[in-house]
């Protein structure tokens, strides 16, 4: 079998990282339990903004309806996604711990 050598890279066709990239380059200085933190209390933010656009709505404090259901999907998904990535990441785990060395 055949490996091909490397050879240098051109830097010409490389773009300036957006403000988001940035952010995503920034964050990998994190460790990974300050990122898992940071994550899930997004995820609480949004259950907290859903839930208090369900209250301003059956209060009568507020009319829009259709954001409330917007913050309420959201909420469900993140929520959702969160435990399906616990539930993966466990998986692995358990795999990773019942392999034989």
């Amino acid at each position: 079998m055949f490996i091909v050598p490397l050879t240098e890279m051109s830097m010409s066709g490389i773009t300036p990282l957006k403000a988001t990239e940035q952010e995503n380059v920034e964050s990998k200085d994190q460790s990974f339990g300050e990122i898992l933190k940071s994550k899930i209390q997004d995820v609480k933010d949004l259950e907290s903004q859903s839930l208090q656009s369900a209250y301003d709505i059956a209060t009568g404090a507020s009319d829009d309806i259709e954001s409330a259901m917007l913050d309420s999907t959201k909420a469900s998904t993140a929520i959702e996604m969160t435990v399906q990535l616990t539930t993966r990441a466990v998986n692995a785990y358990k795999e990773i711990m019942s392999m034989q060395i």
